[in-house]
């Protein structure tokens, strides 16, 4: 329905940049299972101290034991070591229906990088679709890294009719903030809506 807005002059004239932090977390959703494998690559090889195997242990079994989506909460928003994120959000999910509200109302305000990277990869891995919140609450969210990063939730999760709102975003961020990236989460996500519906 919407295949002719997304042609190949506008994908032509706006290039994806390679390196760009929307475009690492695009390729963590993109290749689901890509973190586990690396995770599990390093622990093999064991090239971590002892120190660090400790902490990562520590962690692992910390996340595990939670059992309130409160903690888990918590834990969202605290510094973890890269090897437990995976389980951090394995574990978030198991509470999906209670942390959801929780995570989009504190995004709104939010400028924590590791609280809104783990969002992100939490609202993507998600059972339940949330696109219709995600674009219902996007104006009132305040941070333009933030929005670029719903945005490229969308590409994900939103149906065939989110296509002309984000393009609507991407030209917005393109034409609002020239000097960074926020245009690349609605760019990506784009490229992703193209290939889930019209390149099937």
């Amino acid at each position: 329905m919407y295949k002719k807005l997304l042609t190949k002059k506008i994908f032509r004239d706006n290039p994806y940049l390679k390196n760009s932090v929307q475009r690492l977390i695009y390729s963590t959703l993109l290749f689901n299972g890509i973190e586990n494998v690396a995770n599990e690559l390093i622990m093999k090889e064991g090239i971590l101290n002892n120190e660090r195997l400790n902490q990562i242990t520590r962690e692992k079994e910390l996340i595990q034991a939670v059992q309130n989506p409160e903690e888990i909460f918590q834990l969202l928003r605290k510094k973890t070591d890269a090897i437990n994120r995976v389980d951090l959000i394995r574990k978030a999910l198991e509470f999906e229906e209670v942390l959801t509200p929780m995570v989009l109302e504190k995004l709104k305000r939010n400028n924590h990088d590791i609280f809104i990277e783990n969002s992100v990869q939490f609202l993507a891995k998600s059972q339940k679709n949330y696109s219709l919140l995600l674009k219902e609450q996007y104006v009132e969210i305040r941070s333009p890294y933030v929005q670029s990063l719903i945005c490229l939730i969308l590409g994900f999760k939103g149906e065939e009719d989110t296509i002309p709102w984000l393009l609507d975003r991407f030209f917005e961020m393109k034409k609002l903030y020239p000097c960074e990236t926020y245009d690349q989460g609605p760019l990506l996500a784009l490229h992703e809506l193209n290939c889930r519906f019209y390149k099937r």
